[in-house]
C-alpha cells in the first residue's frame, strides 16, 4: 500500500486546521477566525483502501518573542523532518507576498513542496492571476494547487498531488485512528477553542487550558478543566458577570463534545490567573507546551 507524512505549513489564519479537517472529513484540529488557534503539531490520519495518509497540522509560523510562541514556531518547523511531501498554505486574498516568501526561503528540506492557494472563493479573478503569474516566476518547480478547504474545492487535486511522493510500505497506524491526540486534548482544544470565539482582543492569546479530570463513566464523560490566564482583570472578563461568560464557554464546549463523542459530558469549568505563564518553562510544559529537552 502506498502511505507517508505530508505536513501543513504557512502563516496563522490560511486556513490550514480548516483544510485538515475538510480532507479527513472529521474535526482534529479547532478552527476559528482568529489567528494563532493552532498551538500543537497535530497528526489527523486519513485512510482508503491500500492507502493511508498522515497530515501533520501545525501552528501559523510568525515570529514571536515570548516562550510560547517560540514553542509553537519549534513545532512547526519540526514537522518538516522526514516527510514524504510539503503543503505551503498561502491565502489567496493576500496581496503582501513577502511574508510567505520569506517562510519559504528559511524552509531547508529535500522534501517536495507543493503550494496551495487557499480561499480563492474570496478573491476576484484578476487577482487571482496575478497571484499565479507571481508565484510561477519566482518558484517555476514548485507544484501549484487552487483551493478552498470551506467548500472542499481542491481536495482531489491535492490527494492526486500527494500520491505522486508517497512510497509503498506498511500503515503507520491502525484504520480506526483518526489522530494522535487523546480525548483529554481534544477537550482542552474545544474549550480553548469557544473562549477564542467568546471573548474579543488579546484575551483569547492569553490563556491557556488545563484538564484536571477526565474520567470515563457510565453513561458519559465528566471533565474538570481550568481556564488559565494571565491577568486579574482577563479572569474577571472570563468568568463574565455572576459568571454567565464561563458558563457560556462550558456550555457550547459540551455541547461541542458531546456531538463529537456522541455521549453525555459533564464539564466544569473554573479560571485562575497565572502571571507569566506564556514566559515559564514550567508552567509551559505543566500545561502541555513544547518537550522537555526544549527548556
Amino acid at each position: 500500500m502506498k502511505v507517508g507524512f505530508v505536513s501543513i505549513l504557512g502563516l496563522p489564519n490560511v486556513g490550514k486546521s480548516t483544510l485538515i479537517n475538510a480532507i479527513l472529513s472529521k474535526k482534529v484540529s479547532i478552527v476559528t477566525c482568529k489567528s494563532q488557534t493552532t498551538r500543537d503539531a497535530i497528526m489527523g490520519v486519513y485512510n482508503e483502501k491500500d492507502l493511508q495518509i498522515v497530515y501533520i497540522d501545525t501552528p501559523g509560523l510568525f515570529p514571536g518573542d515570548e516562550a510560547l510562541y517560540q514553542l509553537m514556531e519549534k513545532s512547526a518547523r519540526r514537522s518538516i523532518s522526514g516527510v514524504d511531501a510539503i503543503l505551503y498554505v498561502i491565502d489567496s486574498t493576500s496581496k503582501n507576498y513577502s511574508k510567505d516568501e520569506e517562510i519559504l526561503s528559511s524552509i531547508k528540506t529535500d522534501s517536495p513542496i507543493i503550494l496551495l492557494f487557499n480561499k480563492i472563493d474570496d478573491v476576484r479573478v484578476e487577482q487571482m492571476e496575478a497571484l499565479l503569474a507571481h508565484y510561477n516566476e519566482k518558484y517555476p518547480d514548485y507544484e501549484k494547487i487552487q483551493i478552498s478547504a470551506k467548500t472542499n474545492f481542491g481536495l482531489k487535486d491535492i490527494k492526486k498531488a500527494v500520491l505522486a511522493h508517497l512510497q509503498e510500505g506498511l500503515p503507520f497506524y491502525p484504520e480506526e485512528v483518526i489522530t494522535d491526540k487523546d480525548e483529554p486534548f481534544m477537550a482542552k482544544e474545544v474549550i480553548r477553542e469557544e473562549i477564542l470565539r467568546f471573548l474579543n482582543d488579546e484575551i483569547p492569546h492569553e490563556c491557556a487550558v488545563e484538564i484536571m479530570d477526565f474520567q470515563k463513566r457510565d453513561g458519559g464523560v465528566f471533565i474538570k478543566a481550568t481556564i488559565v490566564s494571565e491577568k486579574e482583570g482577563q479572569k474577571a472578563i472570563i468568568i463574565g458577570r455572576n459568571g454567565e461568560m464561563v458558563k457560556k464557554i462550558s456550555m457550547a464546549a459540551r455541547h461541542n463534545l458531546e456531538k463529537m463523542w456522541k455521549t453525555h459530558v459533564t464539564l466544569i469549568c473554573r479560571v485562575e490567573c497565572v502571571p507569566g505563564w506564556r514566559n515559564d518553562p514550567r508552567k509551559l510544559q505543566k500545561l502541555g507546551y513544547g518537550r522537555k529537552q526544549e527548556f
